[in-house]
């Protein structure tokens, strides 16, 4: 059994694409918390703090640890012109990204933090350095140019809202993009590569 620190139906998708059983434990982290302006270290930060936070949640409901194989924490985030953009807060927010994104590209930063749990017991003191890896995963993403009927329209539904840059690969948002140069399920929300080589890396199998 595999455990996931994440409420995103679109990781779980990518789990069950792979068939891979697992246990959703929704991470409690505080995001706010985190001052971070370097991108690929915010990624890297929120998903061991989504990982930590759901491993403290497994021990605290008393659970042998060795009865999961692994935990995988993740967090993903939208670098554009040097800026991060996360989830937008709110409509106007969302239609001016796109009209600065419209025809551009910008980089989506997946932060992976997998912990092996195989013959662990319940505390934190045994996950031991070489028990985990961490990464971040970047994929190039361009867009096609937009009209503001468009923006206005993609706006107006609530799948943007959801996902880190506004716009889910996965789904209406797949027809503004134009091209993407690296891992495909990173811009879904995890890497699938990234997940099969570190969980060998653990000594542990898919």
């Amino acid at each position: 059994m595999f455990v996931l620190a994440s409420a995103s139906k679109a990781r779980q998708k990518l789990l069950d694409q792979i068939a891979l059983k697992h246990r959703v434990i929704v991470s409690d982290f505080d995001e706010t918390q985190l001052e971070e302006s370097d991108p690929i270290l915010k990624a890297k930060s929120l998903a061991k703090g989504k990982a930590d936070s759901a491993l403290k949640k497994l021990i605290k409901e008393n659970h042998a640890l060795n009865t999961f194989q692994a935990l995988l924490g993740c967090d993903s985030l939208f670098e554009f012109e040097g800026e991060i953009f996360e989830k937008p807060i709110n409509k106007e927010q969302l239609i001016s990204r796109w009209q600065r994104m419209s025809g551009k590209s910008g980089l989506l930063h997946t932060g992976h933090h997998l912990i092996s749990l195989d013959n662990c017991k319940s505390d934190l003191k045994n996950i031991s350095p070489n028990k985990y890896c961490e990464g971040v995963v970047s994929t190039k993403i361009e867009f096609i140019c937009l009209s503001n009927i468009e923006i206005i329209k993609y706006a107006s539904i609530s799948e943007p809202y959801n996902c880190a840059g506004g716009f889910a690969i996965e789904g209406y948002g797949g027809l503004f993009i134009k091209k993407i140069d690296g891992c495909f399920s990173n811009v879904v929300g995890l890497s699938l590569p990234w997940l099969k080589t570190n969980l060998e890396k653990l000594g542990l199998s898919m």
